[in-house]
């Protein structure tokens, strides 16, 4: 329901912003909607009619999509669907304010000639508001996609990109020189200028930079707050990535503020590949982990705790229990072990709470669960199991949530297990990418914990 009621509030301020301007201009005597109205019906008064039946359309599909409620994309897309809405509403509100009274829908081919606007967002983009056109389009289509919305969407998109090209051949005819200046200097969509190495990885920054606060918020609202561990990270990332932007937008335009020591720059670019190089390889080995099959028959399953609520499991906890299930279900002949001691604020132990949500919820004999309900930590939980075992060579399944799988297994083996693998259960979306990148950080500490 959350994401029906964002949906449509991207597009309630979307839309109000269009009509909100429309108003505003119409009370100073000024026709903004110009689509269609030329008096001539050539090839551009067609194409603008179809744009306008196509941005008529939209919002209908769209709004019957939101309601329907169902989405052909997995559910990670719906969240990377409300940061495109979101991002389109300001990119379009920054085009409309910087316009001013200039601002129209459509080539106004019989209105009287204005300033060409070429500054704030037009800096970076010749289109600004068809921009937030289809990010706004995009988003919602992320959020709900289905064969009507991609059609229709596709369309629009298209018709919208034909009369900007329409919209380029006025501008050319009408301001000349002032006009191929500031196309050459300014992208289409985004961007200014021919692109360069340095400006495609202050694009790079940008996004990152992007991406890291529309997730940070994310994560507030998904990970408990400010509770969730190392949430802060998000919003550090984001400060770095603007102060890269600013320091390389500065260099580009040959007006740093201070200027750094071209070895210290080579210092930083050497020392960012090795550690980007170090991470890229540890993310690889932790999603490896998370996406590998089990093999048939394990003697054994370790089930490793995960925090409760009373005496109920957490998410977290859950779909361990159930991926266990599964595996249980599927191997008549494997054991489980259920593993976790009792926490301050916790009722029963979270082995027992493992064994109990089995009973209660699968059909399981009661003789294939033992329970393990000492441990504190992960390496307790598998150290603690493997004395239970007692064959180092045995068979090992780790049930844990995949994210966590390569840390598990890398403790299993200094714990003594010889042929331990992952059983990865489900990594709940959209804070599992905050796991699987803090991820790399717990891999560090243990690393050199066990270096020391």
């Amino acid at each position: 329901m959350e994401y029906k009621i964002l949906a449509l509030l991207i597009m309630a301020v979307f839309y109000g912003i269009y009509f909100a301007k429309m108003m505003i201009q119409k009370k100073k005597g000024i026709v903004t909607d110009q689509i269609a109205k030329g008096k001539v019906h050539d090839k551009g008064f067609y194409i603008e009619v179809i744009m306008k039946i196509a941005t008529c359309l939209i919002p209908l599909v769209e709004v019957i999509s939101i309601v329907i409620g169902r989405s052909s994309l997995a559910f990670i897309w719906r969240v990377i669907g409300v940061y495109f809405g979101v991002v389109g509403d300001i990119v379009f509100f920054l085009a409309v304010w910087t316009m001013r009274d200039s601002w129209r829908a459509g080539v106004a081919k019989d209105d009287e000639k204005r300033n060409l606007v070429t500054e704030g967002i037009y800096r970076y983009s010749r289109n600004p508001a068809f921009l937030g056109f289809d990010l706004v389009y995009i988003g919602i289509l992320l959020m709900y996609a289905n064969p009507v919305l991609y059609i229709i969407t596709f369309i629009a998109v298209t018709m919208l990109h034909l009369q900007i090209l329409q919209e380029e051949s006025y501008l050319k005819a009408t301001y000349g020189n002032e006009y191929l200046e500031y196309r050459d200097k300014t992208s289409r969509y985004a961007g200014y200028g021919k692109v360069t190495f340095s400006k495609v990885i202050m694009y790079g920054y940008f996004l990152l930079f992007i991406w890291s606060v529309c997730y940070f918020v994310t994560c507030l609202a998904y990970g408990g707050g400010l509770r969730l561990s190392w949430v802060w990270l998000w919003a550090l990332i984001a400060a770095f990535s603007a102060l890269r932007v600013w320091m390389i937008k500065g260099h580009i335009d040959g007006n740093e503020r201070f200027k750094i020591p071209g070895v210290l720059r080579w210092i930083y670019r050497v020392a960012f590949v090795i550690c980007l190089s170090i991470f890229l390889f540890t993310e690889f080995k932790i999603v490896k982990a998370m996406t590998a099959h089990p093999s048939k028959d394990l003697d054994y399953v370790v089930v490793l705790g995960a925090g409760m609520i009373g005496d109920q499991p957490t998410n977290p906890l859950r779909v361990r229990i159930e991926r266990a299930a599964r595996y249980m279900e599927e191997n008549e002949n494997t054991v489980l072990i259920a593993s976790g001691g009792k926490g301050i604020d916790e009722q029963i132990s979270e082995a027992e709470c493992i064994k109990n949500y089995l009973l209660a919820h699968y059909d399981i004999d009661e003789s294939r669960i033992i329970l393990e309900d000492k441990s504190r930590d992960t390496e307790e939980n598998l150290a603690n199991s493997l004395v239970i075992i007692g064959d180092p060579e045995a068979s090992v399944g780790i049930v844990t949530n995949s994210f966590h799988e390569y840390r598990a297994l890398t403790i299993a083996r200094h714990t003594g297990y010889k042929n331990a693998e992952s059983v990865p259960a489900t990594t709940l979306m959209p804070v599992g990418i905050h796991y699987v990148v803090r991820e790399f950080f717990g891999m560090v500490e243990l690393l050199l914990k066990y270096e020391m």
